[in-house]
């Protein structure tokens, strides 16, 4: 996706928002950094799950979800979410329900009736294990299947899964934006098809382990902890005991890079490429 039509969506979501929505001082971090096993789950998880595990460690979301019950009920759109998640909840326990404003991948749908063949209707009961749902205010109904790592979103406008069987239509315009909008929708008829997704169709982030790497930086940056002692929890056998910022510069540089990027993506959740 191009980036100026990211960074488009994303000062469309965040108009109302601060200008900075940097974590406060007594945020504690979400994990502890120095286990790396806590973030193992990340490893399977879609893209969208990094942007729920950055979001839920943003101060200004924070306070948001402190305050939740004093805000208008679309206050959630603010951060690109349809409702309010607990941001004590970590990806894969988490369930987010993206803004179609955020998130490209979201099939648009209404039901064209209850009366086809058996074989031509869908019964969200037969998904129970996976799916969830909200509901706003102009009855959309916005449901996630997800097994808590692969995700799939469909938004039914007019009707309701609800009431029992019923048929779907599918709605996909244009060229570009079509595109990430037809592979969610081959995912969710293999996943009506199958009653599960085919691990084929389950895409492999190969950036996970960097991105896990970043996360752990933002951590440690809440725990207060300094680049020396990130550079000694990373690299525990390849950092002198003493002057080791001249004795391993490739390590500090690499230290502070790590840092630059937590930084941003603390104080910028949506803005990694997480829905690209």
């Amino acid at each position: 996706m191009a980036s100026g039509g990211k960074t488009q969506r994303r000062d469309a979501i965040f108009a109302s928002r601060p200008s900075t929505l940097c974590p406060r001082r007594h945020d504690p971090p979400a994990s502890d950094w120095c286990d790396p096993r806590e973030y193992d789950a990340l490893l399977r998880c879609d893209r969208r799950a990094f942007a729920w595990e950055w979001l839920r460690r943003n101060g200004f979301y924070r306070s948001l979800w402190s305050a939740r019950d004093t805000l208008p009920s679309d206050a959630p759109k603010c951060v690109g979410l349809v409702a309010w998640v607990d941001p004590a909840l970590a990806s894969p326990v988490a369930r987010p329900i993206w803004s179609t404003k955020l998130d490209p991948k979201v099939v648009r749908s209404h039901l064209t009736g209850r009366r086809a063949a058996s074989s031509d209707l869908f019964d969200i009961r037969d998904f129970a294990s996976f799916v969830s749902v909200e509901i706003d205010a102009s009855q959309t109904e916005h449901w996630l299947f997800s097994d808590g790592h692969w995700i799939v979103r469909l938004d039914v406008h007019g009707g309701s899964l609800l009431g029992g069987p019923a048929r779907l239509e599918y709605q996909l315009s244009g060229v570009r934006s079509a595109k990430p909008k037809l592979e969610a929708l081959r995912q969710l008829l293999a996943l009506f098809e199958n009653g599960r997704l085919p691990r084929s169709m389950i895409p492999r982030e190969q950036r996970a382990a960097r991105w896990i790497m970043e996360l752990r930086i933002g951590d440690a940056i809440l725990a207060g902890a300094s680049e020396q002692e990130i550079a000694r929890e990373l690299f525990p056998d390849g950092i002198a005991p003493k002057r080791w910022r001249r004795e391993n510069s490739s390590h500090r540089l690499r230290v502070q890079r790590l840092v630059r990027t937590a930084r941003s993506r603390l104080s910028d959740p949506l803005g990694g490429p997480w829905f690209e």
